[in-house]
């Protein structure tokens, strides 16, 4: 209830996040990224790919760029096809905006030069170490 009593009284905050979207959805297809069709804040970008490259990649962009996105893969789409969601919000700049349009362009290259073709990484964070 506090944040839409918050976007009912500050409309600069639904101003400046659809800014955002706008931005963000506007550049990716600007540089060739498939996002289908959103209406919201939530921002598909498809690849071909599947599991073990879109674990690949969150953990890249988490680990090295600090961007954090979620992976979609089959049986929500299809299989070899990779769907990882961005959600821009208020709080971002249009910098990181324009930080996350040029990443995902380098990942991009680096998914069709096939550095993410490793096997997954070891995610299991229990220390077994006696």
């Amino acid at each position: 209830m506090k944040r839409l009593e918050l976007l009912k009284t500050h409309p600069e905050i639904r101003e400046r996040l659809w800014k955002n979207v706008n931005a963000l959805q506007n550049g990716l297809r600007e540089k060739g990224f498939n996002i289908g069709q959103t209406e919201s804040p939530v921002t598909p970008v498809y690849f071909s790919g599947g599991p073990n490259q879109g674990t690949n990649i969150v953990v890249d962009l988490r680990e090295n760029y600090n961007i954090f996105c979620s992976i979609v893969t089959y049986p929500v789409v299809p299989k070899d096809v990779l769907m990882l969601r961005l959600i821009p919000t208020a709080a971002h700049s249009l910098e990181d905006v324009n930080l996350t349009i040029e990443v995902f362009s380098q990942i991009k290259k680096k998914l069709e030069a096939g550095e993410y073709d490793k096997p997954m990484p070891n995610m299991n964070l229990v220390n077994k170490s006696k």
